[in-house]
């Protein structure tokens, strides 16, 4: 009996014909097409419509729509018996519906705004330009010896400078002695502070830059091993990740927005609440 009012159900969803949903409060909306109630409460088709999306589940998918509206009945068949024993009060199952309703309105707003503002292939052809202007046009082999403080790497760069002592010297003495020494690597300029991109500027192979490269590792020593043409991508190809960047970089700028604008109230003594 119940498989063939699901079909029925189905069968009606398709000609358009929508029942009125029941006076209450929460998420359903007047005008929301209530499918069925189970034991009073209601299946609408929002409901459906979202698990259908979810799913890939299409229109003309009668056998997978009629699936998917049995799913919901049993869902709410099992939520139905943990309200009758008052399991939707317990504060970590009301504290997960209030985060899971957040979670869904920040996604829905971030995709209004996102509609509302779109990334627009001008924003795409900055954002590349201003990266190849920062990147330049050479990649260097770099090798670095690391000291553990500023002082200390600039007392061996003051040795260099003098001619007291060489890049290679150094690296005998910091291997004896168990300072790091990293193998050489390729970076651009992108990929260095300001203060040390400009130290590349001119430099000849086998050159030790004149500062030292701050790192959370320590002070590293730098000497340029090799240099080569960077390989440029086609915008085309990084045109993509740009955008998701540009997203992400927008996004996080409007919550701080919303954030700065936000009346914050304490509710507790900050002492309470450190506790």
């Amino acid at each position: 009996m119940k498989h063939n009012l699901l079909i029925l159900i189905v069968f009606v969803l398709l000609v358009g014909c929508q029942s009125e949903p029941p006076e209450e409060p929460g998420l359903i909306e007047p005008d929301d097409v209530v499918l069925v109630l189970v034991d009073g409460e209601p299946i609408t088709l929002p409901m459906l419509e979202f698990m259908m999306s979810a799913r890939g589940v299409g229109e003309e998918d009668y056998e997978g729509m009629r699936e998917i509206l049995e799913e919901l009945i049993r869902l709410q068949a099992v939520a139905n018996a943990a309200k009758s024993e008052g399991l939707d009060r317990e504060p970590r199952v009301r504290a997960q519906r209030m985060i899971r309703d957040l979670e869904a309105l920040r996604l829905r707003y971030f995709d209004q705004v996102y509609q509302d503002y779109p990334v627009t292939d001008e924003d795409i052809e900055a954002v590349y330009q201003a990266q190849l202007e920062r990147t330049g046009n050479l990649q260097y082999r770099i090798e670095t010896i690391v000291y553990p403080d500023q002082a200390e790497a600039l007392e061996r760069l003051v040795r260099i400078e003098d001619g007291s002592t060489t890049f290679d010297e150094l690296k005998a003495s910091a291997e004896a002695t168990g300072l790091p020494i990293d193998a050489p690597i390729w970076v651009d300029r992108s990929q260095v502070p300001e203060e040390v991109s400009a130290l590349l500027d001119g430099v000849d192979v086998g050159d030790v830059l004149g500062l030292p490269l701050e790192t959370p590792q320590g002070w590293r020593v730098v000497r340029v091993n090799d240099t080569r043409q960077v390989d440029v991508p086609d915008i085309d190809d990084v045109r993509e990740g740009i955008a998701r960047q540009l997203v992400r970089q927008r996004l996080e700028a409007l919550v701080e927005d919303l954030y700065d604008a936000s009346e914050i109230e304490p509710m507790l003594p900050l002492e309470e609440v450190s506790d």
